[in-house]
């Protein structure tokens, strides 16, 4: 009797409907029984209904939990921290020396004999590139593909290796046969190290991938996200403006009722990258660059998230700017493929939303189109400056530029309903700045179509003649640029001897000066490098081979003045102001440029130690030995007040004190043993960087061309 009760238990119990989490609509409105199967439920499909599943909506996060979870970000960050910290010891550490011969590490000896310590590698660590997001080096998980056309330093760094080389073997220490194997091992691994570093590679953050313990919500105390925000439009947003202030702010006002849970995916990804530009440049520029970077990659680690695979679903405005800052931001990191890559989807979402056509601009408020507008031009800025530094082909060229340019005007000038200014713009208007910086790097697409061939890897010039007039042509044009600038926009502080307080307004329009001066001395030099590539090949040709080494002795030394004049004012200017690196803008382009000039630098003395009789003779100016001597060693300083304790930075100012060594070299007789045995020791030894090999892990946006892959992209280039 027992038993049979049990079993009748047993049976009832079975029969019982178990509680469905989420019933679908159709059962929800019908009040019947869902089992709750996906995609449909066993009701919906005997009647043959619809069926959806109505997702909960986001509930508000009680105010405990928030004060909880904002103070467990603050520990991880804490332990973030101190985790980057132990690294960095430990990578500094006399031990880590000792011990990096046993890894796949070779020492470089600056020195044959002395006590004189050698330059080290640490190994690659799985979590980080060889290279930034500047265009440096090597590609990771890209090296077969990676290509640094004629334009990039990887390329030029090639001709200035080729020159060494011919130099070291015209003094007569070798058999000839031995100069291409020289020149084999530069092209091999002379592209460990062609770019400035930049701020830090963050571990654990993957572009193409989002971390499971990001919380896209998160975000910091209203009142330090307000001050980030206004830190971010005084600096990042004064530069490129494509971002409107007065819509931000009220956008952040109307969401935060609801904890940022009800606001649009886009525009949070948006808010999170201007929060880390905030952090990473503006903040805290007195603190070391890493700590400024590990704090800043948390918004990008949720940016990142939040913009997920939305860019390649859906797009509008605030995703193509999301995507321009995500790149923007990536230039400053170790992420040089990433950094391609999201420029690539950034135009492409600006093609489709018709961002480059006006037509579609009568469809939108005029603040609207003034900010497609000036997003659109964004797009344009940032294609130029990767277009340079990659060595690769424009994607969006100067023939697809049609729009008129912004308006001389703050957005805030605007009015309520995004009409137009009902007065004339101010005189003052920082967006001058934007505007100019807009029709020089229409000059420097020139520059890179005339010059470098659109980097497509094929000589542009077949003779001289063809790059003596295109070089006048487009001098003409900077000329040109150069006069047109709006008085305040030409000031010269680091002439006056006046000191620049970045928090003073009234001090504005000189930082504003000082970044557009080094924008148009880096055009000016990349213009004319093509003629200082020449000289180098004369170098290594034989005597008297041809009328081309006439004709470039003859006409050649005007434009190899100006690339050395635009190349030591470009450092003494970095040099002035390295105490408060905040006033050049970010701080990885500064270190772009200094390091791209002392190579020029060294060019100039390559080719007057090589051709005195004619170079060090008629020319003038800063072409003197003891002045670019004196700029190569202010590039040194420069580079050691810049991103200060970064890998790579480390890297190139010992890649620069080398040159500092070689140059003192040049001044001895080529016919000497101690000159030959130092130039042989410089080409075999001293500039060889170590070739780092192919980590395991995912690369990040700025690894470069290493072994043959190196090789191959520059005689591709050649």
């Amino acid at each position: 009797m027992d038993d049979s009760a049990h079993s009748q238990s047993q049976s009832q119990s079975s029969f019982k409907r178990q509680r469905t989490a989420l019933a679908c609509n159709s059962c929800r409105n019908r009040k019947s029984r869902c089992n709750g199967l996906r995609p449909k439920c066993t009701m919906c499909v005997e009647m043959g209904l619809e069926y959806v599943y109505q997702q909960p909506g986001h509930q508000q996060k009680k105010e405990s939990v928030v004060e909880v979870e904002g103070r467990l970000s603050s520990i991880e960050r804490t332990l973030q921290l101190l985790v980057e910290e132990h690294r960095r010891q430990n990578r500094d550490a006399p031990s880590r020396d000792a011990h990096s011969s046993s890894n796949t590490v070779r020492n470089i000896d600056v020195e044959h004999h002395g006590g004189a310590a050698p330059i080290t590698d640490a190994a690659i660590s799985e979590d980080r590139d060889t290279v930034d997001g500047m265009g440096a080096i090597t590609f990771a998980d890209e090296h077969e593909s990676g290509f640094f056309g004629p334009s990039s330093n990887i390329a030029f760094i090639g001709q200035i290796a080729t020159a060494i080389t011919a130099a070291a073997g015209r003094a007569g220490s070798g058999p000839a046969a031995s100069v291409p194997q020289t020149e084999d091992r530069f092209e091999g691994e002379l592209t460990s190290v062609s770019r400035p570093a930049s701020p830090f590679t963050y571990p654990g953050a993957d572009v193409n991938g989002t971390s499971n313990a990001v919380d896209i919500y998160a975000l910091p105390a209203e009142a330090e996200m307000l001050h980030l925000i206004q830190l971010f439009f005084n600096d990042t947003g004064m530069l490129f403006p494509y971002v409107d202030e007065r819509s931000l702010l009220a956008e952040v006002h109307a969401v935060k009722q609801g904890n940022f849970a009800s606001a649009r995916r886009s525009w949070l990804c948006l808010l999170n990258m201007i929060l880390a530009f905030a952090t990473c440049v503006s903040a805290r520029p007195d603190r070391p660059v890493e700590q400024n970077a590990a704090e800043s990659n948390v918004y990008f680690e949720r940016a990142q998230a939040l913009l997920g695979n939305m860019a390649f679903k859906t797009v509008n405005v605030e995703i193509v700017q999301c995507l321009l800052l995500m790149t923007q931001y990536l230039q400053g990191i170790q992420r040089s493929a990433q950094t391609w890559k999201l420029h690539g989807l950034a135009v492409k979402a600006a093609f489709q939303l018709g961002l480059h056509t006006a037509y579609m601009s009568t469809k939108f408020t005029p603040l609207e189109s003034e900010v497609r507008k000036r997003t659109w031009y964004g797009c344009v800025l940032l294609d130029r400056t990767l277009s340079m530094t990659f060595g690769r082909p424009p994607a969006v060229p100067n023939d697809y530029v049609k729009i008129d340019p912004p308006l001389d005007a703050d957005l805030k000038a605007f009015g309520p309903n995004g009409a137009l200014p009902s007065e004339p713009a101010a005189s003052n208007s920082t967006v001058a700045f934007f505007t100019n910086t807009i029709t020089l790097y229409q000059i420097l697409g020139d520059v890179i179509a005339n010059q470098y061939g659109q980097n497509v890897g094929m000589p542009s010039h077949a003779s001289l003649s063809s790059l003596f007039e295109s070089t006048i042509r487009l001098e003409g044009q900077l000329l040109s640029w150069k006069r047109n600038l709006p008085p305040l926009l030409r000031q010269r502080p680091w002439e006056s001897g006046t000191s620049v307080n970045a928090g003073d307004t009234m001090m504005v329009w000189d930082r504003l000066s000082i970044i557009l001066t080094l924008r148009y001395l880096n055009v000016r030099a990349l213009l004319h490098r093509p003629v200082l590539a020449r000289f180098l090949e004369q170098t290594h040709a034989p005597p008297g081979d041809g009328e081309d080494a006439h004709v470039l002795e003859r006409f050649g030394h005007p434009s190899l003045e100006v690339s050395l004049e635009a190349a030591a004012e470009t450092i003494d200017i970095i040099h002035r102001f390295r105490e408060t690196p905040v006033i050049l803008g970010a701080w990885w382009f500064s270190a772009y440029y200094t390091f791209n000039a002392a190579l020029i630098i060294f060019s100039g003395l390559l080719v007057q130690s090589t051709n005195n009789s004619t170079f060090g003779n008629e020319a003038g100016g800063y072409v003197g030995q003891k002045d670019l001597q004196s700029s190569l060693h202010l590039a040194v300083e420069a580079l050691h007040s810049l991103g200060d304790g970064t890998r790579l930075v480390r890297r190139c100012c010992k890649y620069l004190e080398i040159l500092l060594r070689t140059v003192a070299r040049l001044g001895k007789s080529p016919t000497t043993p101690s000159w030959q045995y130092d130039m042989s020791l410089m080409t075999n030894k001293t500039l060889i960087i170590p070739r780092h090999r192919q980590s395991s892990s995912t690369g990040r946006l700025g690894q470069y061309v290493t072994g043959t892959a190196g090789r191959r992209n520059r005689r591709a280039v050649r």
